[in-house]
């Protein structure tokens, strides 16, 4: 499975990156998760160096920040949210 970064949630007071929107492709589909796991991979520097492997070496974190709101964190974590390939942003894919 691999994992495309597409937003970061900022906590406003420290400035820390709290959770992390990505995508994650299993077989043929592509599907929203927000998982602690991820923000520790990208701490750590893996995510980018996995990036940087496929050639998505130009994507920065913050790139696109947006402070989700609890409704939307429970969906991801219940996974209710999805989305597909086709509505992602092309320069992303």
């Amino acid at each position: 499975m691999s994992f495309l970064i597409y937003r970061t949630k900022i906590d406003s007071a420290s400035g820390n990156i709290v959770a992390v929107r990505t995508c994650a492709k299993g077989g043929n589909e592509w599907f929203w998760v927000e998982t602690g796991f991820i923000v520790q991979l990208i701490k750590q520097g893996v995510v980018f160096n996995t990036f940087r492997e496929i050639g998505k070496d130009n994507w920065k974190i913050g790139a696109q920040v947006e402070i989700y709101d609890e409704k939307f964190l429970r969906t991801v974590a219940n996974g209710t949210e999805k989305d597909n390939l086709e509505s992602l942003p092309s320069d992303k894919v």
